[in-house]
């Protein structure tokens, strides 16, 4: 109900820890903590492995895999967006969802490759495309679409990164203009 107080005291209990994460419906509502946490550590991802979401506390290792079941199950594409303030996490939770499907996914050496590679380009990019900025050290001055394709056992064969420039070309403008003067 809008307006309404809610009792995060019970919803923190319930979740047993796990205090930035719940579930609003199928969506996941993540706080960034500023901070590492071990929850997010690979050797956690085996606890969500196969279950459903509601197995275990709101994560975003369980999107992630109920997106990457559904898939298997439903033969049907999947899309995650990741929506949120400068500083929220996105850039980070995009990384963990990375993480888990290349984890969880079969697959040789050359589907290994297509992983390191899709894994890899994260730095490269935030090496080109992130700025420190007053609210976030590493702000992502572009927006990304990811997608991976699979075969049909579940196996990353390919990709595409798509980059899109928030910054205006004016202002980049102005910052060579005042140089050149």
């Amino acid at each position: 109900m809008l307006g309404a107080k809610y009792d995060f005291s019970r919803d923190r209990e319930r979740r047993a820890g796990i205090d930035d994460m719940t579930y609003i419906g199928p969506v996941l509502i993540a706080v960034n903590p500023y901070k590492n946490v071990d929850y997010c550590r690979e050797n956690h991802m085996e606890k969500y492995r196969g279950a459903t979401q509601m197995d275990n506390a709101p994560h975003i290792f369980a999107i992630a895999e109920d997106m990457f079941s559904n898939m298997l199950i439903d033969s049907e594409k999947q899309c995650v967006i990741i929506s949120g303030e400068s500083g929220a996490g996105k850039t980070v939770s995009a990384k963990f969802i990375m993480s888990y499907i290349a984890e969880v996914s079969g697959g040789g050496p050359n589907v290994q490759r297509i992983k390191d590679v899709i894994l890899q380009s994260n730095p490269l990019l935030e090496a080109f495309g992130n700025a420190k900025t007053i609210r976030n050290d590493n702000s992502s001055r572009f927006g990304k679409y990811v997608e991976i394709n699979f075969s049909r056992g579940g196996e990353p064969d390919g990709g595409l990164i798509s980059n899109f420039l928030l910054e205006k070309v004016s202002k980049m403008k102005n910052i060579f203009s005042q140089k050149l003067n």
